[in-house]
């Protein structure tokens, strides 16, 4: 392992030879998992006598047996012996730590802490943002028009300082409203674009972090990526409704808070696509 990880990953502990510690892509964090598996001198596999080949697959109990005993796997995948259920550590090896690891999924992947997806997700927003401008110069003449109209009628208007809010309100949702279909636009094909691409957005790529189906790794396609965006779009077009659009504003709260209390820590968009947010292992 070398001193200076070229990026997030898993990596042998510094002050540890026998340990794996995550490194972050800025520091060493305090997750650590076993590095070597159980030694093959006090495994048992192979030595039980009369094992018939059907029941010699390892963790499933052999023939005559009426339930799974210590150190016995009972499908679907659910630990039924003694002590601490095994389980792959970080990167495909299996270690003593991986039971008490909450954010290791079973094939070693970690999920990603809250904040990082947290600042992935302003950083694509600001890259999203600037794109609407640039994409939405033809309309931005009228809203500054109804802007310069408020202001000269605030303050030369007769009765300085009385506007019309509610006639105000309606000239600038509706010069807005192209602006904000150009916004919607391209949200949808800058999210959609980049995860069937590459999985992940610009602001996911340089926090660290990808975008994985929770059946496995892999790129997740276009279908998926399309089926994540749905609750954004939804809110989007509801916030156009007057009466939808403080469901939208909650919903769009609730969307992506819901990962701070999740157990697989996935926000509800994560959920309607069936999709995991975890830590990018480091180019090898």
């Amino acid at each position: 392992m070398t001193e200076s990880p070229s990026g997030p990953g898993w990596y042998e502990d510094p002050d540890d030879p026998t340990l794996l510690r995550y490194f972050d892509g800025v520091i060493w964090t305090a997750h650590t998992t076993q590095r070597h598996s159980a030694s093959a001198d006090a495994s048992t596999i192979g030595r039980a006598p009369d094992v018939p080949a059907a029941d010699a697959r390892v963790g499933w109990p052999s023939q005559g047996s009426t339930q799974p005993g210590a150190g016995q796997w009972s499908p679907p995948g659910q630990w039924t012996g003694g002590g601490q259920a095994p389980g792959p550590g970080p990167g495909g090896v299996y270690g003593q730590g991986w039971g008490q690891r909450r954010d290791v999924l079973p094939d070693g992947d970690v999920l990603a802490e809250w904040w990082r997806r947290l600042l992935a997700r302003i950083l694509d927003a600001l890259i999203a943002g600037v794109l609407t401008m640039l994409l939405a110069v033809p309309w931005w003449d009228d809203v500054l028009r109804v802007m310069a109209d408020l202001l000269d009628e605030a303050t030369t208007g007769s009765g300085a300082g009385a506007v019309d809010t509610t006639r105000f309100a309606e000239e600038l949702a509706t010069v807005l409203f192209p602006v904000s279909l150009v916004s919607l636009g391209v949200t949808f094909v800058y999210e959609v674009g980049f995860l069937a691409w590459r999985s992940a957005t610009p602001g996911k790529m340089i926090l660290g972090t990808i975008v994985r189906r929770t059946g496995g790794a892999g790129p997740i396609g276009l279908a998926t990526a399309v089926r994540r965006q749905l609750i954004s779009v939804a809110t989007a077009l509801m916030a156009f409704v007057p009466l939808l659009s403080i469901l939208a504003s909650m919903l769009n709260i609730l969307d992506p808070a819901w990962l701070l209390w999740d157990p697989r820590r996935q926000a509800l968009h994560d959920k309607v696509a069936d999709t995991l947010v975890v830590l990018r292992a480091p180019t090898r």
